[in-house]
Order: C-alpha cells, then sequence, then structure tokens
C-alpha cells in the first residue's frame, strides 16, 4: 500500500483555492475554529479507500482507479482554470469535467452510507441501478443467487460500488451530454478568488442527490477560487452580482459536513459571521433553497431585460 491518507477532494482540485505557498484558512464546523492549512494536510480520511479482503490482506486499488481517472481530467481542469470569460471551452474539456464530478459525488464522505445501501440492493432483479454491470460466471452462464448475496454483502464490493456508480449518467442516460450545453463559468470580475470550497462542494436542492443518473441535473461547482460552474435549465447568461456570490458561499458552508476553506480568511471570516446567525435560530436549512430562489430570480430579471 503506497498511503493511508486518501483524499476525498484530489489535492490538485484544491490548488485552485490555495495561494502560492499551497495554503489557505479552514473552517472547522464542528469546532467553530478557523484555521491555516494546506492542500495536503486537509480534506481527506485515513484509509478512506482501503479495501480489506476476507484472508486479511489490504489494497487501495480504489485509489489507484481515481488516480487514473483524475489523470485523464487534469489537462482539462487546467484549460478550464486558465479560461477567462471570452475562451470557448470545448466539449471535450466538459466531457473531462463531467465525468470528475461524477466520480467526485460518489467517493464524499458524505455519500458514504447511501453507497453501501445501493451496494445492498446491486444485482437484484428488481432493481437496476447496477442494471449496466452483469454477474455471469467463466462460461456467461447465471450465478447462484447465494454467491450474488455473498458477493454484494462483502466489504471490499461495499466500498468499490462507488466507483461502479459514476458511468451510470453515461451508460443509462442516452441524452447525458445534452445538460452540457446549459453549463456556463463564471468569473470572479477582479480575477481574485472569492470562491470558496467544501467537503461537499456540488451544491444542489437535494432531490436527485442519490439518483445515480440525475445526481448532476442541475448544480453549482466552484472549480476554482475564481472560477464558478453553473448548470441550470435554462441556463443562466450573466454574472452573479456579489449578493448572490455571498449567498453561493454561504450555501457551500451549508452543504459542506464539516470544512470549508478560502485563500482570503478575512472574507472567510465574514462569511461565517453571516453563517452563524442561521444556525442559531435553526434557519439554515433555507440557506440552499434562498440561494436557488436568488439565482433563478436573477435569471429571470436578466430575461425580462434582454427580451424588452
Amino acid at each position: 500500500m503506497s498511503s493511508r491518507k486518501h483524499h476525498y477532494l484530489p489535492r490538485y482540485y484544491l490548488k485552485g483555492f490555495t495561494d502560492a505557498e499551497d495554503g489557505f484558512f479552514v473552517y472547522d464546523k464542528q469546532k467553530d475554529k478557523i484555521f491555516r492549512s494546506g492542500s495536503i494536510a486537509t480534506f481527506y480520511e485515513n484509509d478512506l479507500n482501503t479495501v480489506t479482503f476476507s484472508d486479511g490482506r489490504t489494497s487501495d486499488f480504489l485509489e489507484e482507479m481515481y488516480t487514473h481517472v483524475e489523470n485523464r481530467v487534469w489537462n482539462s481542469l487546467d484549460n478550464i482554470r486558465t479560461s477567462t470569460n471570452k475562451t470557448n471551452i470545448g466539449f471535450l474539456d466538459k466531457m473531462h469535467l463531467y465525468m470528475f464530478l461524477s466520480f467526485l459525488h460518489w467517493r464524499l464522505p458524505s455519500n458514504i452510507d447511501f453507497v453501501e445501501k445501493l451496494a445492498e440492493v446491486a444485482f437484484d432483479k428488481d432493481d437496476d441501478t447496477l442494471s449496466y454491470f452483469h454477474l455471469v460466471d467463466r462460461d456467461g452462464g447465471q450465478i447462484p443467487e447465494e454467491i450474488i448475496n455473498a458477493f454484494r454483502s462483502s466489504p471490499p464490493f461495499r466500498k468499490a460500488v462507488k466507483v461502479l456508480l459514476p458511468f451510470a449518467p453515461f451508460l443509462q442516460d442516452k441524452d447525458w451530454d445534452k445538460s452540457l450545453q446549459n453549463w456556463r463559468f463564471l468569473y470572479s470580475g477582479d480575477h481574485k478568488s472569492w470562491y470558496i470550497v467544501g467537503d461537499n462542494p456540488i451544491i444542489t436542492e437535494g432531490q436527485n442527490d442519490h439518483d445515480p443518473v440525475k445526481c448532476l441535473q442541475e448544480f453549482v461547482f466552484p472549480v476554482s477560487g475564481r472560477i464558478l460552474l453553473v448548470n441550470t435549465d435554462p441556463p443562466i447568461e450573466k454574472d452573479f452580482p456579489p449578493e448572490i456570490v455571498v449567498k453561493c458561499c454561504l450555501a457551500i458552508i451549508e452543504r459542506s459536513s464539516r470544512f470549508v476553506a478560502c485563500q482570503n480568511k478575512n472574507f472567510l471570516e465574514a462569511l461565517v459571521d453571516l453563517y452563524k446567525p442561521y444556525v442559531r435560530f435553526k434557519k439554515n436549512h433555507l440557506i440552499i433553497p434562498d440561494f436557488s430562489q436568488a439565482l433563478r430570480t436573477h435569471m429571470s430579471i436578466f430575461d425580462y431585460y434582454t427580451q424588452r
């Protein structure tokens, strides 16, 4: 085994939010504390992708698979992160980012419990979640039910499901690429890093989070500290005003289970100060719906003025 420290947010992705010294400021929601850290020391769990077999052997082949996928993505991520609002981002770069997001979604600690629930019904006759994979014997014949039950209840398979689920949109939705037409990349006006990152950075309204095909139908995602990806239907056609940027950052804090990070300590402190009253008065569940409503209102106002 190479390392026990397994990042659920890859370090290469996190570098889009760090400063020249590979550092940023991290807010721990549980401890209510802000501290200085870096990409190597945050957004990871020990043995998150370590698989233990029945004979006691261990393997991090899942970590190797993530590395293989990521190495195909980083060039496209670089193209996007160095782009401007005048850049025409190509389909291949969008496709690679979509693949990264699909893998990222299912490897997040916030989704681990549901991945295990999906593993329990995998290959069930009444469940088509993993219908694009088939278990057969070496001659192509049917495998006895008791063997299938033993396989899907094994700890290695229960962990491995999270690298099978990301293929669902590509293999179960023939129109998976159409949503890429709605993608819009929004850039900070002063080229500074105003967008923050959290341990659950794909902002959705939550209805389809556990649907392997629909989980990325509409979402907002910080590509870097200065670039935000917005996927809505209809697509957004105008940059966010500052007040919606703040709502977006608050949504990332709310969406996160524990950690969020930002280059600018003062900005992070200000966001935390805005976030705490929501928690104190038990209104934090309204943050993401409020952001979604502000986004829809922003789109409607823009449509009104462009159609006049």
